[in-house]
């Protein structure tokens, strides 16, 4: 018992550290995304040449390598603005100005611009588009997770004609026709992998006028897709997936009654090894006198041939109730499945994936599956909650002492022994506290995690009773002989 408690309590500090360090670190700025001012902040009489009060009026958009997006207005401190600008002159005699920034962040300059369009001095009526500016909702159109493609969908594009006149084209044109003026080089998928941390260009082209833009493709969880896949994606990513995706299928696309299905089969099969698990450790509970009266026996003999003699009697033990190194990793083999179960979740709905299509209703009970991080009064925190609590139910049943367990000698614990115990729980809590949080930004996770909680309490309530039969099998039979 004590050798799976270590190990235990060795993958739980492992797993935890993994998961603080994966959430720390530098990450530092690649692109800076202007909101060009429109309106009156756009065009210039020629009288106004000289005091164009645009400046301070403008908002940018910071986004750093892992995708994180973080919105500035004009009057930011760390913004400087510029008293020059570059001017080039248009057919009718206009004039585009391109006023520079500068946005210091991460210790670096980045010098982005916005533009604005003086009149002539003699303005004539004429549609000819000299400028076409962009605003952005939000920073999801320049911003791509792996395997997504390009989207112009939020991506707000401004025409200003040479007599003054400002055309909102994503208002104007059909969402195809507009759609249709970007054009990117862009590919996701490059041979046998997804591009990542990458600036691709878009162009745009309406009437002739051409400009073009930044985007970026950051970091994250890959689709899940043969053409992309490792080894662990072949032997089980690929499978879980694949299950998930059937049953998804025949319930209307249904991410969740997939997620709910397969959770429930991959624990059903998973549960002979946490049998065999519950076996070793209750031979280890029949063990347990003689190992403590071996204990005692040798505590005060310290010699090297004192201590080999322990080390060989306590091997009889073992050999004697069948208990093995072997054992001890039981848990361990669930982990595999568990893991491709938890990335699965995580990866199927992502564009881009062979079975995206197949999970594409994310709704459940009116909670959109694909959120997550609504806020306190949200779904996912009331999902958050659940997860916490079915957890640390779990837990309390789990490190509960069967009656057989509770028979046995507690009163001459070590010290060191107590130690161990007491930070083992304050690690099951930090556990409870982490997965909560991580429930909390995933409804999809959220809702695995919960039914995979409800699973393994009634699959522990119902191990402990088979057990304590079994026990007292054992019991008769080694009293017997």
């Amino acid at each position: 018992m004590k050798q799976i408690k270590k190990i235990l309590f060795a993958f739980v500090i492992l797993f935890s550290v993994v998961m603080l360090s994966s959430c720390s670190g530098d990450d530092p700025t690649t692109l800076i995304v202007t909101n060009n001012p429109v309106g009156e902040s756009l065009v210039y009489d020629f009288s106004e040449s000289d005091s164009v009060s645009v400046r301070g009026e403008y908002s940018y958009w910071r986004i750093t390598e892992s995708g994180a997006t973080t919105l500035y207005t004009s009057s930011s401190d760390d913004t400087t603005i510029h008293d020059t600008y570059t001017s080039e002159a248009t057919t009718n005699g206009g004039e585009i100005r391109t006023y520079t920034y500068g946005a210091t962040a991460d210790d670096r300059s980045f010098d982005p611009s916005y533009q604005v369009y003086i009149l002539p001095e003699v303005v004539v009526d004429s549609d000819e588009v000299v400028l076409v500016v962009f605003r952005y909702e939000d920073v999801s159109n320049v911003v791509y997770n792996i395997g997504e493609t390009f989207k112009p969908e939020g991506i707000e594009a401004y025409a200003v004609e040479a007599d003054g006149d400002i055309v909102a084209l994503h208002d104007t044109l059909s969402d195809l026709a507009f759609e249709d003026l970007f054009t990117t080089d862009y590919v996701p998928l490059r041979d046998d992998e997804f591009a990542e941390e990458e600036l691709f260009t878009v162009n745009f082209n309406y009437e002739g006028y051409t400009t073009s833009f930044d985007a970026y493709v950051a970091s994250g969880e890959s689709p899940i897709s043969a053409d992309a896949a490792g080894w662990f994606d072949y032997v089980l990513i690929i499978p879980v997936a694949f299950v998930m995706q059937f049953f998804a299928g025949l319930f209307g696309n249904s991410f969740a009654v997939g997620i709910i299905l397969t959770t429930i089969i991959v624990r059903t099969l998973a549960w002979p090894i946490y049998a065999k698990s519950n076996d070793m450790t209750l031979r280890m509970s029949l063990a347990q006198p003689e190992l403590q009266k071996l204990q005692a026996k040798y505590a005060t003999r310290k010699d090297q041939q004192s201590q080999q003699m322990m080390q060989m009697e306590t091997m009889q033990i073992y050999k004697k109730h069948k208990i093995s190194a072997l054992g001890c990793l039981m848990p361990f083999l669930q982990m595999p499945i568990f893991i491709a179960m938890y990335r699965v979740v995580r990866r199927i709905t992502l564009e881009g994936g062979m079975y995206t299509d197949k999970v594409s209703n994310t709704m459940f009970l009116g909670i959109d599956l694909s959120l997550g991080g609504q806020g306190l009064l949200s779904a996912s925190a009331i999902l958050a909650v659940i997860v916490g609590a079915s957890m640390f139910f779990l837990q309390r049943i789990s490190q509960k002492k069967p009656s057989y367990a509770k028979k046995t000698a507690t009163h001459n614990k070590a010290a060191q022994g107590a130690n161990t115990e007491q930070t083992m729980k304050m690690v099951s809590y930090f556990m409870v506290i982490m997965m909560a949080s991580f429930a909390y930004n995933s409804n999809a996770l959220a809702l695995y995690w919960v039914i995979g909680n409800i699973y393994s309490i009634g699959q522990t309530l119902v191990n402990r009773r088979l057990n304590e039969r079994k026990h007292e099998l054992l019991k008769e039979k080694e009293l017997l002989g």
